[in-house]
């Protein structure tokens, strides 16, 4: 409650006729100093970050970084595809070291299986033919030789019964026996003469057939001479389809899994390195650092597995963004497929 002293008196009635004026300009004063304030303030920051940029910056050289690289050996093989088909299995995996000649995959070609299929099928029926004809000519030897031995034996017959009825006929034109023994002495001989020509044409027939079949025989057995050579030939292809190593080594890659197709087009389908102490690093390098690289020149070769110690290298090759240094593996335990550190050497 206002004192009733202070508004009666001329003082308050003067100061309280001119509140209402001076509350809005003290607030416009205030106002206009903090805008000032602020203005101030604005300014120096900006004459700060001016002077800032108007300063020189250090330059930072690029090949003091160190970049990124994965390894891979110098000296790899690579292993083609040998026939189009399936890649029926995978024998080895990568880092497994192997041998020259040992298996590494096996490839199916359908068109390959359906022809050894039909090989040994042909070969087959080669085979039986020659049993078959083998038979017939036992059977036919058989029957030589019977006809052989009943030609002998009737021929003796028959030679005694010629020369008995040479003896009857003489007898008889000399009257010394009777018609009837003359008679007998020519049935017998004739029939016997009948009988042995008979026994004579059924040997040659049978000679003629085992001469015969023993020329089909030569001749089943030269077909199935073919047809074994051409089940081998298949066997051959097939066998075409077995990958093995053509270099002692280990193995870094590949490019197809088991159940995928396979062509020859396709390139390696394994890689193997044939030599672990050479090794390289691939790096992917800006257009700036690239340019700054020579062929020659030196860098250090971070490898956690290595070591702390970095490896001397020596880039081999500035290409499309990416460098290669070369560097001798220190140990073992370097494996292609691990990462590195690079750092170039400036001006080495």
């Amino acid at each position: 409650m206002d004192s009733p002293g202070l508004t009666t008196s001329r003082l308050g009635r003067f100061l309280a006729s001119r509140w209402m004026l001076y509350v809005p300009v003290m607030s416009l004063a205030l106002i206009v100093a903090g805008g000032a304030w602020y203005g101030y303030g604005e300014y120096q920051r900006r004459e700060r970050a001016a002077a800032e940029s108007r300063k020189p910056r250090p330059v930072i050289n690029p090949l003091s970084q160190t970049f990124p690289g994965q390894i891979r050996p110098q000296k790899t093989v690579q292993v083609a595809v040998p026939v189009a088909g399936t890649l029926e299995s995978l024998e080895v995996s990568d880092g497994e070291e192997v041998i020259e000649g040992q298996l590494l995959a096996r490839i199916l070609n359908s068109g390959l299986a359906a022809a050894k299929q039909r090989a040994v099928e042909e070969l087959d029926r080669a085979k039986g033919r020659v049993s078959e004809l083998e038979s017939q000519v036992l059977a036919a030897r058989l029957e030589a030789s019977r006809a052989s031995a009943d030609m002998a034996r009737v021929r003796i017959e028959y030679e005694t019964a010629s020369r008995a009825y040479d003896r009857q006929q003489k007898l008889f034109r000399e009257g010394a026996t009777a018609r009837r023994s003359y008679e007998k002495a020519e049935v017998d001989y004739r029939k016997l003469l009948e009988e042995n020509k008979s026994l004579e044409e059924t040997a040659a027939r049978s000679e003629a057939a085992v001469k015969r079949l023993h020329g089909a025989v030569d001749e089943a057995r030269g077909r199935e001479a073919e047809k074994a050579a051409e089940l081998e030939d298949a066997d051959d292809q097939l066998l075409s389809g077995e990958v093995k190593a053509p270099v002692s080594g280990v193995i870094t890659g590949h490019s197809k899994n088991a159940g995928d197709e396979v062509t020859r087009d396709i390139g390696a389908l394994f890689e193997i390195a044939t030599d672990l102490t050479a090794m390289e690093a691939v790096v992917e390098v800006p257009e700036v650092v690239g340019k700054k690289l020579m062929v020659g020149g030196r860098a250090f070769v971070q490898i956690s597995e290595a070591g702390e110690a970095p490896v001397n290298g020596v880039i081999r090759e500035v290409k499309d963004g990416k460098a290669v240094v070369e560097f001798l593996s220190p140990n073992a335990g370097v494996k292609p497929g691990m990462s590195a550190q690079v750092r170039f050497l400036a001006g080495e």
